[in-house]
C-alpha cells in the first residue's frame, strides 16, 4: 500500500510538479506581505499585549464556549471600516472560502464561478449540493449566457476574485454587480489580493469602484497585506447570521486567539495610515512590469502588485527560477496544476519591503537569462 503512495511522488518528481517546503533565500519575490507589515513593531507588540492579557488561546468553537468579546468588538469595528451591517471572523481565508460557498450552494442552488477562481473556492463547491456553472476568465459575457439558462426563481450565487492571485488583474466588477441585478444574484467577491492595495485607504476594489452597496458578501484576508492573519466576511446582517447558522468551517473550528483578533484591527488601522505603503507598492509594480515588457516578457492582463512572467513549460520556469537564485532572488515557479498546462510562470510579488534598486537588479538579471537563451 505505502508503494502506491511512494510511486505517485515518483510519478510527480518526474514530471517536474513534486513540491517540497523551503525557506526563502537572498531577496523574497514570493511573499504576500505586501504592505511590508509582517515585521511591523507596533502591530507585535499591540498583539503581545492582548495575549499576555488575554491568554494564548481561545477556548473551543465561539458557538461552543469560545467567542469572546473581543470578537465581537472587533467584528463591528470592522464592519464600520467596510461600510456594511455585519462581519465575521474566519481563521483564514481558506475557511472562509470554504464557509460561504458551501453555505450557500445547497441543492437548489446554483454556483456561478470564474474559471481562474481560487481552490478554496471550488473546495467550497466540492462540499455543497449545488450546481456549478464555471465561465470564462474576467468575461461577463459568458455569465450572462450562464445565467440566462438558469431559471429565474434559482438561486444564484456569483464568486470572483477581486484581484486574482496567479496572474495579477483585476476583476470587471461593475458588470458582474449588473448582472447580479438583472439576475437577481448574489454577488460574492473574494478581495484577498486586493484588500489593503486597491481602493480609498486599501479599503479593496469595492471601494475603489463605489459598489460597496452592490456586493453582497466580500472576503477579506489578513495574512496578505495585513501581514498577521485570519479573514473576515462582510456583508448584510440576514448574511452573516446565515453564515454562523451553516458554515462548517465557522461552526465546527476553534476560534483563533482574541491576540491574533486584535492584530487584524491595529493592522488595518496602520495600513489606513500609511498611505505611502501601497503608492509606493502600485508604482513599483508599474515600473518592474513596464521594463520587462518592454524587453518582451508576458505578464498576462497584470494591474497590480502580483507580476506574472510567463515561460510556458515547467522545465523553463524552473530553469529561470534557479538561475535566478543563484543571483539572490527568490522567485515563485508556478506550474500545473496551479495553472493550466502549458502556462507556467514565475510569479513576482512586488511589496513594500522592496527596494527600487532590488527590483532594478532582478529585471536586469531577468533580461540577462532570456538573452542567454
Amino acid at each position: 500500500m505505502l508503494q502506491i503512495i511512494a510511486n505517485k511522488l515518483a510519478e510527480k518528481q518526474k514530471q517536474g510538479l513534486l513540491r517540497s517546503l523551503n525557506r526563502p533565500v537572498g531577496i523574497d519575490f514570493t511573499n504576500n506581505d505586501y504592505l511590508g507589515l509582517a515585521n511591523h513593531f507596533e502591530i507585535a507588540k499591540t498583539a503581545a499585549d492582548a495575549y499576555i492579557k488575554n491568554g494564548a488561546g481561545s477556548k473551543g468553537s465561539r458557538l461552543l464556549g469560545g467567542n469572546n468579546k473581543i470578537f465581537e468588538e472587533i467584528e463591528t469595528w470592522l464592519a464600520n471600516w467596510k461600510g456594511t451591517e455585519a462581519a465575521l471572523i474566519f481563521n483564514c481565508g481558506y475557511s472562509a472560502n470554504l464557509g460561504v460557498i458551501s453555505a450557500f450552494c445547497d441543492s437548489k442552488a446554483h454556483l456561478f464561478c470564474d474559471r481562474l477562481n481560487h481552490a478554496s473556492i471550488l473546495d467550497g463547491y466540492a462540499m455543497s449540493s449545488g450546481k456549478l456553472h464555471r465561465f470564462k476568465h474576467n468575461s461577463p459575457e459568458d455569465l450572462e449566457k450562464a445565467l440566462k439558462a438558469v431559471g429565474t426563481e434559482d438561486f444564484k450565487l456569483i464568486a470572483v476574485e477581486a484581484v486574482y492571485s496567479m496572474d495579477g488583474d483585476i476583476a470587471p466588477l461593475k458588470e458582474y454587480a449588473n448582472l447580479a441585478e438583472k439576475y437577481n444574484a448574489l454577488l460574492y467577491v473574494d478581495e484577498a489580493h486586493s484588500d489593503g492595495i486597491l481602493g480609498p485607504g486599501g479599503k479593496g476594489l469595492t471601494a475603489q469602484l463605489g459598489l460597496e452597496n452592490r456586493v453582497h458578501l466580500s472576503l477579506t484576508t489578513f495574512g496578505k497585506a495585513y501581514g498577521t492573519m485570519g479573514a473576515c466576511i462582510f456583508g448584510s446582517k440576514l448574511l452573516i447570521d446565515y453564515l454562523i447558522n451553516h458554515a462548517r468551517s465557522f461552526i465546527y473550528s476553534t476560534a483563533i486567539s482574541p491576540g491574533a483578533a486584535v492584530a487584524m484591527q491595529k493592522a488595518v488601522e496602520v495600513a489606513t495610515r500609511d498611505n505611502f505603503r501601497r503608492e509606493s507598492v502600485l508604482k513599483m509594480s508599474a515600473n518592474f512590469r513596464q521594463k520587462i515588457q518592454e524587453a518582451g516578457f508576458d505578464c498576462l492582463q497584470s494591474e497590480t502588485q502580483i507580476v506574472p512572467v510567463m515561460l510556458g513549460t515547467v522545465e523553463k520556469t524552473q530553469k529561470c527560477r534557479d538561475f535566478l537564485l543563484e543571483k539572490g532572488f527568490y522567485t515563485a515557479c508556478i506550474r500545473p496544476p496551479t495553472v493550466p498546462n502549458g502556462t507556467s510562470r514565475l510569479r513576482i510579488n512586488i511589496t513594500a519591503a522592496h527596494k527600487e534598486k532590488a527590483i532594478e537588479n532582478l529585471t536586469e538579471n531577468l533580461i540577462l537569462y532570456i538573452q542567454s537563451l
